[in-house]
């Protein structure tokens, strides 16, 4: 499969639904040039911590299954979401259930590991749809039961679809790449990584980045991208040496 570009977009982009059609935006631009998208989406804004909440209210302990069942409404509505905006924008879109490709996941209820996916079923919803919309952060198991990927779990979603694709995989976040430290304090002054590799991305990128999702790319030697909406900057999580930029105006 060749022009393929997995977009994810995580809470810290979709606060509201009000940002939605800033990520319509960005899917149309990358669109462009017949690249056919995913669009990876976590769940909008504070979504899951209030139906972790609700859980909790209900049992100090939930059981697991049921929790991953119910967290992974969140990003079930926030695709369904996104696709009602693309196709009000006019773009030929098809939300896919992770079931639906076959993206099963193996290991614990709520912190999974995903290992297939029906690439075959991927390339035929491609034929009629140039962009897909897939809920990040679950699978399911053997048996068809919902199975999460661990907190910040639709990077690993979108890393993973990305390199059995083939396909790049670009991180949308609320900065335009990993800084040396916190971008929001000026006073420091950091500086944006140009490039990163796999073991300083765990050591920096750990709140900004799944720590899973980087695990997955170093095995595979793919790379990523970090980047924030409508952005030409990023920084790219490869095999490669680290590179701090000099300005973070340029790349």
């Amino acid at each position: 499969m060749q022009n393929i570009v997995v977009l994810k977009f995580g809470s810290s982009v979709l606060r509201t639904a009000d940002d939605l059609p800033g990520v319509v935006e960005e899917i149309l631009r990358h669109r462009e040039g017949s690249n056919r998208v995913i669009a990876v989406v976590s769940a909008i804004g504070k979504t899951t911590e209030v139906l972790l909440k609700q859980a909790r209210e209900l049992c100090a302990d939930p059981e697991p299954w049921a929790t991953a069942e119910l967290l992974a409404t969140g990003e079930r509505i926030s695709a369904a979401l996104l696709g009602i905006a693309l196709d009000r924008g006019g773009a030929r879109t098809r939300v896919v259930n992770p079931r639906e490709i076959g993206l099963e996941v193996k290991g614990e209820p709520l912190d999974g590991e995903p290992i297939a996916v029906n690439l075959n079923h991927v390339e035929e919803l491609f034929r009629e749809y140039p962009i897909l919309v897939v809920p990040g952060f679950f699978g399911t198991d053997k048996t068809g039961r919902t199975q999460l990927l661990g907190r910040g779990g639709s990077d690993l979603t979108a890393a993973f679809l990305a390199v059995a694709l083939g396909a790049r995989c670009r991180l949308i976040k609320d900065v335009d790449g990993v800084y040396e430290s916190d971008p929001a304090d000026k006073a420091s002054h950091p500086r944006r990584f140009a490039d990163l590799n796999y073991a300083d991305a765990l050591h920096v990128a750990g709140k900004l980045i799944q720590s899973k999702a980087v695990e997955y790319i170093r095995t595979h030697r793919a790379i990523c991208e970090v980047a924030s909406l409508a952005s030409p900057f990023c920084t790219r999580v490869y095999e490669g040496a680290t590179r701090i930029h000099s300005d973070s105006k340029t790349d």
